[in-house]
């Protein structure tokens, strides 16, 4: 399919889309997804489709918002949610090169330890990539810090809750998603830098990037052209969210300039020809470091701001997010080169799910099927080992009793395999003595590893122990 060149309406170079994508096909997939839109009653989607070097698709669907009916441009906003994250993992890097802060650096020594508390602080010491990873041992937000809808800085911010940031399993060992840590990580770089991390991000991830309408505020002109989000419910409005840590979750941007982020990622740091960040600092992007799992040698898992996933036997890497009114996710395959953006207008996960799965689907179509590992053969004393009941070790948001959920390992009929609760049995194919893997996915995606006679079990399916 040919589309038509276009010049941005806000000043971006013309991008080129002579696509190989065949016209009937993305047609469908457009009118798949503005079906998904008008079967939940939605007001707008938008959906940007690209590779390394071309934009096959970029589409509104629907309109601006029921008071306003007119249909979605290019110069329309939308909020991203938490893939504002993957750009403040831009930002830590861009300062780690300039020499300001190293990713492994200990936040006790960047930050007062009157706003956070560690415990295991000379056993276990926080890091910056352990911000960014979630692998600080803390819980997510405090309700109370969710729902402070007032524009604050990162300072004043971090001081209305700090008893929400106490450790409450030691840093660098597992994952639990918090946006407290990314917000914290942004106000250590304004610290290190000695600037304001908002400026920041605009001198060197956006511009750079040629992103100009990118902000993590509410200017006048996201006022102007932001499209109306709205609840479960799609005609019951949400009002703006000013997100407490704006490094987490806050970021507006006209979807059409996403296009350059997804094309940074799929050319590995280059630009327009140019290279902005290396192959190593996006590959750190996609690679968790400082859980058990990690460094049992698990590369599947949570990096900077980007988290792998399997789809049809392919991993594919990207973020999701919710910004109250909106939902959105990224998608990207190193193996085809291509990648796609997509965000609604309600918030509800079962249309995004169905539209993630067709663009999804269009990631893969092409691929070959990968051969998975070799099969590890493990002796009959590490089977014995892993074998039991696991207790739930960590938790994003605790209610009374979370640590009795259980989670059974066990072997039968020469099979190893594991479930959670009363759940189906799921089993474990061994890629190592410590890394496991489902039928069907092309690598490791869960470590069971000893540490300090205990045994940890790590994946997808959460953080469970048993001694």
């Amino acid at each position: 399919m040919l589309i038509k060149p276009y010049v941005s309406l806000i000043g971006l170079a013309m991008i080129s889309t002579t696509a190989q994508a065949d016209s009937a096909e993305l047609d469908n997939i457009v009118k798949q997804l503005d079906d998904i839109r008008a079967q939940h009653g939605m007001a707008s989607a938008y959906v940007l489709m690209v590779d390394r070097n071309q934009v096959f698709m970029h589409k509104g669907l629907g309109i601006r918002s029921w008071d306003d009916q007119s249909p979605v441009t290019d110069q329309d906003y939308y909020r991203l949610g938490s893939i504002s994250k993957a750009f403040t993992g831009l930002a830590l890097l861009q300062a780690e090169q300039q020499g300001c802060l190293k990713l492994t650096d200990k936040v006790r020594d960047l930050t007062p330890e009157a706003l956070y508390t560690n415990a295991w602080g000379q056993s276990h010491p926080m890091t910056l990539a352990m911000l960014m990873e979630h692998t600080a041992g803390w819980y997510d937000m405090s309700w109370f810090e969710f729902k402070y809808n007032v524009p604050e800085p990162l300072t004043a911010a971090l001081k209305l809750r700090p008893d929400s940031r106490v450790a409450a399993w030691p840093p660098g060992t597992q994952r639990i998603y918090s946006n407290s840590g990314p917000g914290m990580a942004g106000w250590v770089l304004e610290q290190a830098c000695d600037t304001d991390f908002d400026r920041y991000l605009k001198k060197h991830v956006f511009k750079p990037l040629e992103m100009p309408s990118a902000t993590l505020n509410r200017t006048p002109e996201v006022e102007k052209d932001l499209v109306g989000g709205y609840n479960t419910d799609p005609k019951e409005p949400i009002r703006y969210w000013h997100f407490l840590f704006r490094p987490s979750g806050a970021m507006n941007v006209r979807p059409i300039e996403m296009t350059h982020f997804l094309q940074l990622l799929l050319n590995r740091g280059k630009h327009q020809g140019k290279q902005l960040f290396s192959e190593a600092q996006i590959k750190r992007m996609e690679t968790p470091t400082t859980t058990l799992a990690s460094n049992a040698g698990l590369e599947y898992g949570y990096g900077l701001g980007i988290y792998a996933s399997t789809h049809k036997g392919h991993v594919l890497y990207g973020h999701g997010g919710d910004a109250d009114g909106y939902l959105t996710r990224f998608s990207y395959s190193k193996e085809s080169g291509k990648a796609f953006f997509v965000v609604i207008t309600m918030f509800d996960n079962k249309p995004l799910r169905a539209m993630r799965g067709v663009l999804e689907d269009w990631l893969v179509k092409d691929l070959p099927k990968l051969q998975p590992p070799a099969r590890h053969r493990l002796t009959d004393q590490q089977v014995s080992a892993l074998m039991g009941d696991y207790q739930r070790s960590s938790i994003r948001f605790p209610r009374p009793g979370w640590e009795q959920n259980t989670l059974t390992v066990r072997h039968q009929n020469n099979r190893l395999e594991y479930r959670q609760g009363n759940a189906r049995w799921r089993e474990l194919l061994p890629v190592s003595s410590q890394l496991f893997r489902h039928r069907g996915e092309p690598e490791a995606t869960i470590a069971i590893v000893a540490d300090q006679g205990t045994m940890h079990f790590q994946g997808a399916a959460g953080n469970w122990s048993k001694d």
